[in-house]
């Protein structure tokens, strides 16, 4: 099996060349690295070919225009697919792997014929003593239901099926990404992850999470973490493009209570908190994503 590794980025900087250089230690490293540069800055964009460049098997795509993370992620697959890819692996730049995490992903690909994802564990690398993710229960009737009441707690040896894994990193393979058509750029980012898992799993592809398999992520924030303004417009937003996307009538019973909850709650914490920016992106969010707005605000990747 063919593997690449795809890092989207954005004004990235020195975290992008060390998520590209815990990638080129990988105990069975992929087969080339492609590095999606979603129409950083000049200066920016001079430094990342430079360091692209200082490092063998790494190709850069650079956008003219920032797709956001989906739009990255599905430029840098479809261009591994078509240099022969079987596999790809799907990175956020702000990611390091474990020196063993890509051969342990395909091992547990290689055991589950019917999955078309696999992820790792996933943990903070600013506090690596704290799991941020050990497989998603990606369900349209929980949506809004924070994902910490939901996400998987259990420790077992060795693969373990689950309905979905956090977007950060995730072994995608050939089949899956073309059944699905590739990550919904009307979504961009925020539950673009989401959306593919259960588009995954209406195409009969199962998902996977190799606990062997470590990954460090940094960032990571929730409607009560420190949203920015387009952060929470994009959050406040897109569950409606999903649900309205993949849900049946049976998951809108429980998903405007829940999301009502959520968004009123979340902008009435930043309210209090003084950051009325950010309580009015939630509202501007919501009322987009009822009347089915796709275009974000212009903004960061």
């Amino acid at each position: 099996m063919r593997t690449a590794a795809v890092v989207v980025t954005w004004e990235g900087g020195r975290t992008t060349e060390r998520c590209i250089d815990s990638l080129r230690a990988q105990q069975a490293a992929p087969a080339e690295i492609i590095v999606v540069d979603n129409a950083s800055s000049a200066a920016e964009r001079t430094r990342l070919e430079q360091a692209v460049a200082a490092r063998p098997g790494v190709r850069l795509i650079a956008l003219d225009v920032n797709r956001q993370f989906a739009g990255g992620l599905n430029a840098g697959a479809r261009a591994a697919f078509a240099a022969g890819a079987d596999r790809v692996l799907l990175l956020n730049n702000d990611t390091v792997l474990a020196p063993e995490a890509l051969a342990r992903l395909g091992a547990a690909l290689d055991a589950a014929p019917r999955a078309g994802i696999a992820g790792p564990l996933v943990l903070d690398l600013g506090a690596p003593h704290r799991v941020l993710s050990a497989g998603e229960r990606h369900l349209l009737p929980l949506l809004c239901v924070p994902r910490t009441l939901l996400r998987h707690r259990g420790r077992a040896r060795g693969p373990y099926p689950v309905s979905g894994v956090m977007g950060c990193a995730m072994l995608v393979t050939r089949a899956c990404f073309q059944a699905v058509g590739g990550f919904d750029e009307g979504i961009g980012v925020y539950y673009e992850d989401v959306d593919f898992c259960v588009a995954a799993r209406a195409h009969e592809f199962g998902a996977v999470v190799e606990p062997a398999a470590v990954v460090y992520h940094d960032g990571l924030r929730g409607f009560a973490r420190g949203l920015t303004p387009w952060a929470a417009y994009l959050k406040a937003r897109n569950p409606w493009l999903l649900i309205r996307r993949r849900g049946g009538p049976g998951s809108w019973l429980t998903f405007i209570p829940t999301y009502a909850a959520l968004v009123v709650a979340s902008a009435a914490l930043y309210t209090v908190r003084g950051r009325l920016d950010v309580a009015r992106a939630l509202v501007r969010g919501a009322a987009a994503g009822l009347g089915g707005a796709t275009d974000p605000p212009r903004a960061r990747a």
